[in-house]
This record gives C-alpha cells, sequence and structure tokens, in this order.
C-alpha cells in the first residue's frame, strides 16, 4: 500500500477546503469542517494561506445558531481571469470569465465552416489575442485555458477524431500551452456539459447553514446539436472508460438497416436521426419546400404543419430509443436535455418520456438543461478555474 507523505495531505487538504468556498461560497469554517470532517485548526490555518494569497475573503456575518455570528468566506473572484473554448462543427466560441467561471468579461466567436485544422487554429489564436488584449488588469492575470471539443477525446487530453471535421490526432492542449504560457484543460463537450450541469445543481441544492447537503446524483447530460455527446456523472466524477471515450453516444447504433454511412465509419447512428442536421435533412426530405435551420421547422410545427409534425415526431421516436438504451447502459437517476429543438418545443418533452421503454428499470428525473448550447463552454472554464487553484493549492506548500 502507498504512504501518502504529510505534505500530499496538507496539499489535499488546501484544495478541499478550497473547493468548499468555490461552490458552496458563501460558507462558514464551521460549515467547512462539516463538509470535509477536518478539525477546527486545520481549516482555520489553511484559510488563512489562502487568504494571503490574496485568493479567498471574509464576508459578511452569517445567521447565529443561538451563539456568536459566524465569519463568512468567498472567494475573489477579481483576483485573476480565465479562458474557455468551445470547438464545434460549424463554430468556434471564445469567452473570456473571471475566477467564477461564470461572469464573462468578453466573448467573440467564428465559423469553421468545414475548415481543416491548421486555418482554424490559426483565427482560433487571433480570437484569443483579441480577448486577452482587453483582459481587466487583476493580480494573477491569466490563469489558465479550458477547451470544449465536440468529437473523441482521449485521457491524455488528445483530439483523436472529430468526424464531421476529419480532424484526427490533434494535441491542441500543447500548442495552446507553448503559445500562451498556462496550464490548458481539453476535453469533450459532454463531459463539460455535465460538469457544469453539476454544478448548477449543486448550487440550487445550497443547503441553509448547518444543514447536510443532498446525496449526490447519478447525471446524464445529453447534448444535441451538430453532433450528440454525453456526459456523465457518477459518484460526483465524470465516468470517462477506458480510454476516455465513454461519453460518444452519439455514434451507437439504434438501426442496423440504415443505408447511409455515418461520418464516423458506421451505419444507423443515434447522431443520423436525432441531430440537428440529421432533423433538418429528414424534414427536406419530406417537406415541399426546403429550410435550412431549425428555426424554420420550429416555426411550421408552432403551425400545425402536418409534415413538419411527422418530423418531431420521428425526432421524438429516435431521441426515447437512445435514452432507453442509455438508461439500461448507465442506470443513471436523472438526464438533463441539451436540445435547441425541444427547449423551443418544451411540450413534447412528456412524450419523449411516454416513447421511453423501461420495463425493468426506470430513470428518476427527465429535464431541458437551463444552460442550454453554453453548458460546454461555461465547463470549459470551470475546469480551468479549478485547475488554477488544484495548481496553487500544491504550490503553497514549502520547498524542503
Amino acid at each position: 500500500m502507498k504512504i501518502t507523505q504529510t505534505k500530499d495531505i496538507r496539499t489535499s487538504n488546501r484544495w478541499e477546503i478550497m473547493k468548499q468556498v468555490l461552490c458552496r461560497y458563501p460558507i462558514s469554517r464551521a460549515d467547512i469542517c462539516r463538509q470535509t470532517g477536518l478539525n477546527k485548526a486545520t481549516v482555520s490555518t489553511i484559510v488563512k494561506e489562502w487568504i494571503e494569497k490574496g485568493l479567498l475573503a471574509e464576508t459578511e456575518l452569517g445567521k447565529s445558531e443561538g451563539g456568536r455570528k459566524p465569519i463568512l468566506l468567498q472567494p475573489l473572484h477579481q483576483a485573476g481571469a480565465v479562458l474557455a473554448l468551445d470547438i464545434d462543427i460549424r463554430q468556434v466560441q471564445a469567452i473570456l470569465t473571471d475566477l467564477s467561471g461564470e461572469t464573462v468579461l468578453g466573448r467573440e466567436q467564428f465559423p469553421t465552416c468545414g475548415e481543416g485544422f491548421p486555418p482554424v487554429y490559426q483565427r482560433l489564436c487571433q480570437t484569443v489575442d483579441k480577448l486577452l488584449a482587453g483582459m481587466p488588469s487583476s493580480p494573477y492575470g491569466l490563469v489558465g485555458i479550458g477547451v470544449a471539443v465536440h468529437g473523441v477525446v482521449d485521457l491524455s487530453g488528445m483530439i483523436r477524431f472529430i468526424p464531421r471535421l476529419g480532424w484526427r490526432n490533434i494535441d491542441l492542449r500543447s500548442l495552446l500551452e507553448e503559445r500562451y504560457r498556462v496550464p490548458v484543460s481539453l476535453d469533450n463537450d459532454g463531459n463539460l456539459a455535465a460538469l457544469a450541469q453539476q454544478n448548477l445543481e449543486q448550487a440550487s441544492q445550497h443547503p441553509a447553514e448547518g444543514e447536510e447537503e443532498a446525496a449526490q446524483e447519478s447525471l446524464a447530460v445529453v447534448t444535441v446539436g451538430d453532433s450528440i455527446s454525453t456526459g456523465l456523472i457518477t459518484h460526483g466524477e465524470v465516468f470517462r472508460g477506458y480510454h476516455g471515450f465513454a461519453n460518444a453516444i452519439g455514434h451507437h447504433t439504434i438501426n442496423l438497416d440504415e443505408p447511409v454511412q455515418c461520418s464516423c465509419g458506421k451505419y444507423g447512428c443515434w447522431e443520423q436521426y436525432c441531430s440537428d442536421g440529421a432533423v433538418i435533412a429528414y424534414a427536406n426530405s419530406v417537406l415541399p419546400q426546403p429550410i435550412s435551420s431549425l428555426q424554420e421547422l420550429i416555426a411550421l410545427i408552432r403551425h400545425q404543419d402536418p409534415l413538419a409534425k411527422q418530423v418531431m415526431d420521428r425526432f421524438i421516436t429516435y431521441l426515447a430509443v437512445g435514452l432507453t438504451n442509455l438508461i439500461f447502459i448507465f442506470d443513471c437517476q436523472s438526464i438533463a436535455i441539451s436540445s435547441e429543438l425541444l427547449s423551443a418545443l418544451p411540450y413534447y418533452l412528456p412524450e419523449v418520456m411516454s416513447k421511453m421503454v423501461l420495463p425493468i428499470t426506470h430513470v428518476e428525473q427527465v429535464t431541458l438543461t437551463q444552460l442550454g448550447k453554453q453548458g460546454a463552454i461555461l465547463g470549459a472554464a470551470r475546469q480551468a478555474v479549478f485547475q488554477f487553484f488544484r495548481d496553487t493549492a500544491h504550490a503553497m506548500e514549502p520547498s524542503p
């Protein structure tokens, strides 16, 4: 059995205490003790270290439980900034945020237009440079970059394959680290959207002073866009699988008889029936006048166009099939769906649930995520923030 050194325990405690503040602020020292199991002296010593680093502050007094009012703690979000990127099939989004990972200080985007990696990377760097030129001054400056990729990413952060763009084996993480000299975290968009959804749900269930936190859910987030990706949270952590590809649910087969090949090389993938492009393609095969966007289809459905409703019924059926398979494979307690089509027509969600065939199991909750298309990029920003605080916790350990 490996013996953990004392300095590793101290580093772990520093990060755990700061994570409690990041996720649950404003929070008292007493509640940090309750959540972490650490004693009062350890928490007080480490809190003082974070305050001295200029990353934590004491704020207004909390509610008293009969004695002295506790002093609450909150992170100093203005101490630095992170940059987040969302590389989708059709466009790249970039945002600059403070250390909350939520307050957007600047935003840019540009279309990819199916281009190869080199021209997209060149425009990406130009976009990042533009945002950094307008970055407010702060004690720590830019502390990290988070990247969401709508494709297959392995455990090392290497982009293995983006089927719709034809990109393979691209080490974007190393390129950005070399250029901007800050840590870069890179992950699949589904994983990052799941982390953002987890953060949102934790915030909404924030317990009152002295109360216990609700048990962590087993959560799946299904993102339906130009591709389909899924993020799976179990026991509070992202489930990645042996190679890191566990979220590539959009390419599980739901129709063995499909004659058209998917961009991934297989046939009958879920993505071929429920992705935005697939829905528009099918709509154009049945509608008398072609459409070019989901907004046009949504307008037709709202006007009770029978052929448009046929398109929606097909989408709902195949979506329900995929969600049913997801539940049987991962036995998730709740599912949050990000879909422009369903978000515009939320009254169809009960129909999706009614078509999910679950004879031996069930799911507790199926909802539409409030984050919409911003889940992945907000998750990327959050991941960069957490990486900065983890690294700082380690750097605070004195040299031998």
